[in-house]
C-alpha cells in the first residue's frame, strides 16, 4: 500500500533538491546533473512512499529527501569522474563528504558545500542525526560513508574495463544501492527496545542481506539498459553472470530472476523458522518482539516497495534514457537489453517474480 502523504513528500522534496542546487546548472563544469524533467522521472518520493507507507508527514518528507540525495548522487558521481577517468578527483571528492558529518551536529561545518551533493549531506546530516546517541550517530555515519566508497569501486572497475566477480559483487552492491544506510535509519527507529545483539545474530543478517540483495537485483534488472549501453558500466548483476558463466543476456536475466526468488524464499524462512527462535534466545519482552517485529515487516514492505516503484517510473524507460545523452562510453560487443525494463515492468505490474 502507499503513504497517503506522496503528494506532500513530492513537493517538498523537490522544493529542497532546488534549494541546494540539485536542479540547476553544476558549477565549474558548466552542465545539469538533474532538471525538473529528470526529477519527476526518478519519482524517488514515490519509492518512499511505497517502502514507508506507515510513515508521518514529517518522516516521509525526511526519507524523501534522503532518497533524493541518494540517487541525484548516484548519477553525480559518474558523469563528473567516470567521464573524465579521474581517479583521483573521485577519492578526494568522497573523502570531503566525512566533513559534513560531524560529531557535533550544531558545529560549522569542517569545509564549505561546494556542489549539491556536499550541501545536501550537510542539510540532511543535521536534521537526522542531532536526536541519534553518539554510537547511533557513528554507525549511521559509516552507512552512508560505506555507499560512497562503494562509488570509487565501481569507478576503478569502470576504468579498468573489469566486470567484478559474483561474490565481491553481491556483498559491494549492497552498499553501492544504499541498503546500509536505508536499514540503519530504520533500525535506529527503534530505539534501544530492541538489543544491539539481536541485531547482530545470523538471523537478523540474512534477512536484511536476503531484503538487500532481492532489491539490488530489481535494480540492476531495470538499470541494465541504462547502465551499460548508455553509461559503460560493468557494475551490474545481469553482466556479471553474463561473464562468469559465459550466458547471454536473457540467461542472465533468468538466472537473475531466480536468484531473486531465491533470496525471497530465504526471507520467509528465516521469518518462520528463525526469528521465532531469536526471540526465545534472548527473552525478548513485548515491547521489544512489537518493534522487532515491526522492522521486519519494514523490510519486507522494502522488498514489495522497490519492484514497483522500478515499474512505475520513467528513469529506467528507453524513451527517457534516449531523451537525456547519447551514450558515452562503449562496452566492446555487448549489446543491450532493449526494452527489457519495459518487459520487466510489465512482469512486476502482473505481480510475477
Amino acid at each position: 500500500y502507499l503513504s497517503p502523504h506522496l503528494d506532500r513528500a513530492r513537493r517538498n522534496s523537490k522544493d529542497w533538491a532546488r534549494r541546494v542546487g540539485m536542479l540547476a546548472v553544476v558549477p565549474v563544469v558548466g552542465f545539469y546533473v538533474w532538471d525538473d524533467h529528470k526529477f519527476d522521472a526518478a519519482d524517488v518520493a514515490l519509492c518512499g512512499a511505497l517502502i514507508h507507507p506507515d510513515a508521518t508527514p514529517e518522516q516521509l518528507d525526511l526519507t524523501a529527501c534522503w532518497l533524493v540525495w541518494g540517487t541525484y548522487a548516484d548519477d553525480y558521481f559518474p558523469m563528473l569522474y567516470a567521464n573524465t577517468r579521474d581517479m583521483a578527483g573521485a577519492k578526494m571528492f568522497t573523502a570531503r563528504l566525512a566533513q559534513f558529518m560531524p560529531d557535533d551536529v550544531e558545529a560549522a561545518n569542517a569545509a564549505v558545500p561546494t556542489n549539491p551533493v556536499e550541501l545536501g549531506l550537510a542539510d540532511l546530516w543535521k536534521r537526522t542525526a542531532g536526536p541519534l546517541s553518539p554510537r547511533g550517530r557513528n554507525l549511521f555515519r559509516k552507512a552512508i560513508q560505506d555507499m560512497t566508497d562503494s562509488w570509487v569501486w565501481e569507478l576503478n572497475n569502470q576504468l579498468l574495463n573489469r566486470v567484478p566477480d559474483p561474490v565481491d559483487y553481491v556483498e559491494m552492491r549492497r552498499k553501492t544501492f544504499g541498503s546500509d544506510l536505508t536499514m540503519s535509519l530504520s533500525r535506529l527507529s527503534k530505539g534501544d527496545a530492541v538489543p544491539e545483539d539481536v541485531f547482530n545474530t545470523r538471523t537478523l543478517r540474512g534477512l536484511e542481506n536476503s531484503a538487500a540483495d532481492y532489491a539490488c537485483f530489481v535494480n540492476d534488472l531495470f538499470s541494465y539498459q541504462k547502465e551499460i549501453e548508455f553509461e559503460g558500466e560493468l557494475n551490474n548483476c545481469v553482466l556479471v553472470v553474463q561473464k562468469f558463466l559465459g550466458v547471454d543476456k536473457d540467461e542472465a536475466v533468468s538466472v537473475v530472476n531466480e536468484l531473486m526468488t531465491a533470496r525471497m524464499k530465504q526471507f520467509q524462512h528465516l521469518v518462520a523458522k528463525e526469528l521465532p527462535v531469536v526471540i526465545r534466545t534472548f527473552d525478548l519482552d513485548a515491547k521489544a518482539q512489537e518493534k522487532l517485529h515491526k522492522y521486519v515487516e519494514q523490510l519486507q514492505q522494502w522488498m514489495a516497495g522497490i519492484p514497483r516503484w522500478h515499474a512505475e517510473v520513467t528513469r529506467y524507460t528507453e524513451e527517457e534514457l534516449r531523451h537525456d545523452a547519447a551514450p558515452k562510453f562503449k562496452t566492446g560487443n555487448l549489446s543491450g537489453l532493449g526494452m527489457s525494463a519495459t518487459r520487466v515492468a510489465e512482469l512486476f505490474r502482473a505481480g510475477k517474480p
